[in-house]
Order: structure tokens, then C-alpha cells, then sequence
């Protein structure tokens, strides 16, 4: 994802980074990493053959949280110290910029952390050197397992967590989203209602540039953007065995459409303000796509000078989409202590009681059903209305194949898309360019 994505769900973003790597990092008495403790033999130990043990096992994680996102997680983790007395869950905090070199480098010496936070963009190459712990083995136990947890997921989300096999080698917890930031009182002004598709996006931004002279809307993150208008129209994208899967006709359709309102001035690009809450903000542009983490943001811009509208995105097309900003976990260690371990403490983090305290302490949405339903989390997004906005499409998060190459492609995308909109290229040109490119990219 590109970088203003991450600065902008920077809430989302310290999430992704909390909890980093699950290594089977050995502890000494402080609680400081000491080492990867491994084993060639990962068979699972049953609770007739498991030893008596003598103190508790420490599961080492690494966080870059700070102040009250710090706060939340530390009473979070010395709760669940508390309730029982197997493990006990040891935070160590890492410099935000450092934290995934950090980790990868860690893990490969054997002195990585026990639980680390990851996108299935980066789990892939842990994959690859088979550094990840299956976890459905403890998901799926009869006795410690979580129950009903393919259908408490929604199915874009469980089936991104399962693209590499029957295993599951991340762990969803929370997600923030896309979601639409809309100026009310100036679409108010003009008899409109907040836009269900693109087509009435498109209308909407074509009287406000006329009537206003600025243009409707535009979006953060061209990127996803993108990617939603191709996926909903039936666009394939990475198919199961890594290959180009676009569909052609669908990408130069919305590559023009996009381009087109650009060029006439009913859309824009974020351009050197990188996030559109500041132009939303000062009323030069009057809708925009961006992070559900980044209402708050979009407040301070506003400083009620206006009153604020959010919606999910616009659908369009045979199937419902958006993009998936999920906050995954990851286990990378082949002790069975210390995996069982870590998968004890996501068990109760995303209990629905934790995993709501938690959601409301970031502007997150659980990703469970159960704790999205609950009473306490439906009042709490009653209360901010980006959470309540991505609740409504949560059942709509999509997948796309994390694969090498998938990142080179998102890449492609944003040099695409920019190439046509602001005239340096045709789309047949551009397109051509960006197929081979991508192409080239998942080959390797």
C-alpha cells in the first residue's frame, strides 16, 4: 500500500504494528528477548503429555504503540496475564520505522519476537521460508478452539486468511476501511443525497463543479480505488495459480471513465496534499474516498464549518466490494509453548468483550460478527460515524491474491491511472504498459 495509505490509517497502521512476530523468542527473567526457541519436532503435545510447568511461559511481542493506544493494549495484555497462569504475554516496544526490517531480521537470526502484527502482503515472503505457524490447528481443537469461526468471519476477509491453504497463517482481529466523506450541507444545498453508486457519484460531482466551480470528489488512495471499480464490475485480478487475471475490457472501461471526469474537472487528484482531509476540509473538493482511522482527522479540518456526512463507498456492478484494510496477526514460531501460547492470548483478545474495547480505542471495526453485533459496539458506532460506515459494508471486504509481484502491481496501478488522467498517455497505451509490467512482475 502506498505510503500515505499507512500515514493516513496511522491509527490502523500502529495497529498493523502492534503486535509483531510470533517467533518462539525465549525470555530471561526481565522479559527481554534472549533468543528463537525451535524445534525440528512441531508435532502438537497433548494435555496428557504435556509437562508440569514451573513458571510461565513468556510470549514476546513487539509493538510501536505509544500513549493511549499503548495504554489500551497494555491493560489489555496484563488481563489476560491475569487469567490464567500458563503464559504471561511481555510487550516490547520497537521504533515504528524500524519494526518490519527489524522483525524479518530478527526472526532469520532466531532471536525474533513471538507475535508480530502482519498484512498477508508481507506474510508471504515469512511463507515462503516457512516461518509461519499454521494456527487453525488450535482454531480447530475441540478443546481450546474457537467455535463457528469461518462463519463469524466475513468471507472475503476468511478467504484471505486462507489463500495459501487449507492452514491459516494470519490472524484477523480488526479492520478500518474505506469510506465516503461527504460535504452534507453542500450536497443538502443541492437537493442531493449522499451517492449509493458510481454512476450517481459521478452526478453528484458534475453539478457541484458546475454549481460550485470545485470538483465532487476524489480519493485518497487511487489504488484501492481502482481496485473497487474493477472487482465490482467482475474483474478478475491474481488468479489462484499467481497469474495475471484483469480483465481487459473492465480495466480500460474504468481506467477511461475515472480518467474522463479528472480531465473535466468533476473529480481531482490528491496531489501534493496527499490526503484529501485538509482540501475536504477548507470546501475545495466536496467528497472523498479515505480511512475510517482518519475521521478524527477530517474533523479538525472541518472545525464545523460545515456538517459532515459518511457513507460506505459507492456499489456498482455484479459484485459488492471493497478494499481489505484488515489488522492480521502472525505466528512465527515452531515451539509448540510458545505457539500455543500466543494463539491463547488472540483467542482472548478477540473475545467480543476485549476485541470491542479494543475496536473503540483505535476507531476500528471488529472484524467477528458476533462483537460487530453486540450492543456495546452498536452503540459505540452510533457515536462515530466512519465506524458506523464501515460496519455497514463490513460483509463486503474483498480478497486479492498476496503473492510476489502483487505489490509491483499496485505500483502499476497508480502509474496507470495517473498517466491517463493527466494526459501524458492514452488508455490503450498505458494499459498495454501496465500488463506487461505486471505480468513481468508476478513471473519472478
Amino acid at each position: 500500500m502506498k505510503a500515505r495509505i499507512l500515514a493516513l490509517l496511522l491509527a490502523l497502521v500502529m495497529v498493523a504494528s502492534l503486535f509483531a512476530a510470533c517467533s518462539a523468542g525465549k525470555t530471561d527473567a526481565s522479559g527481554a528477548s534472549t533468543g528463537a526457541s525451535q524445534t525440528t519436532d512441531d508435532s502438537k503435545t497433548t494435555e496428557d503429555t504435556k509437562p508440569v510447568k514451573t513458571e510461565k511461559t513468556k510470549i514476546v511481542y513487539w509493538h510501536a504503540y505509544t500513549d493511549q493506544h499503548e495504554e489500551k493494549f497494555l491493560e489489555l495484555a496484563a488481563a489476560f496475564n491475569a487469567s490464567q497462569d500458563e503464559y504471561e504475554l511481555v510487550a516490547e516496544q520497537q521504533p515504528y520505522s524500524e519494526i518490519d526490517s527489524k522483525t524479518m531480521q530478527a526472526v532469520r537470526n532466531g532471536t525474533g519476537p513471538d507475535l508480530v502484527n502482519m498484512y498477508p502482503s508481507d506474510a508471504v515472503n515469512y511463507l515462503n521460508e516457512g516461518r509461519l505457524v499454521d494456527l487453525s490447528v488450535y482454531i480447530n481443537d475441540p478443546e481450546i478452539g474457537i467455535p463457528n469461526f469461518k462463519d463469524n468471519v466475513p468471507a472475503g476477509q476468511y478467504s484471505e486468511i486462507t489463500q495459501w491453504g487449507d492452514g491459516i497463517y494470519v490472524f484477523p482481529c480488526t479492520t478500518a476501511g474505506e469510506v465516503l466523506f461527504y460535504n452534507k450541507t453542500m450536497f443538502d444545498k443541492y437537493g442531493l443525497e449522499a451517492p449509493k453508486t458510481w454512476t450517481e457519484l459521478a452526478e453528484c460531482s458534475k453539478i457541484i463543479h458546475e454549481k460550485e466551480g470545485i470538483p465532487g470528489f476524489g480519493t485518497d488512495s487511487l489504488v484501492d480505488t481502482y481496485q473497487c471499480l474493477i472487482m465490482q464490475a467482475g474483474s478478475g485480478y491474481i488468479d489462484e495459480d499467481g497469474n495475471y487475471a484483469i480483465d481487459e475490457t473492465i480495466a480500460k472501461e474504468k481506467l477511461n471513465w475515472f480518467a474522463d471526469l479528472v480531465k473535466s474537472g468533476d473529480f481531482r487528484l490528491v496531489g501534493e496534499d496527499v490526503f484529501f482531509s485538509g482540501p475536504f476540509g477548507s470546501q475545495a473538493v466536496a467528497s472523498y474516498i479515505g480511512s475510517s482511522a482518519g475521521v478524527s482527522y477530517v474533523e479538525l479540518a472541518v472545525n464545523d464549518a460545515f456538517e459532515i456526512g459518511c457513507v460506505p463507498i459507492p456499489q456498482e456492478g455484479p459484485v459488492r466490494y471493497i478494499s481489505s484494510w484488515g489488522n492480521n496477526f502472525a505466528c512465527l514460531s515452531t515451539d509448540e509453548d510458545h505457539a500455543r501460547g500466543a494463539y491463547m492470548f488472540l483467542k482472548f483478545l478477540t473475545s467480543t468483550e476485549n476485541i470491542v474495547q479494543w475496536a473503540e480505542a483505535f476507531g476500528t471495526v471488529p472484524i467477528y460478527k458476533e462483537a460487530r453485533e453486540s450492543a456495546e459496539f452498536q452503540q459505540f458506532a452510533e457515536t462515530n460515524i466512519a465506524v458506523k460506515a464501515l460496519t455497514e459494508e463490513a460483509d463486503d471486504i474483498g480478497m486479492l491474491a498476496s503473492v510476489p509481484g502483487a505489490a509491483a502491481m499496485r505500483t502499476e496501478i497508480d502509474k496507470m491511472v495517473q498517466s491517463v488522467a493527466l494526459n501524458v498517455s492514452d488508455a490503450d497505451t498505458a494499459y498495454a504498459a501496465f500488463e506487461t509490467a505486471c505480468r513481468e512482475a508476478l513471473a519472478k
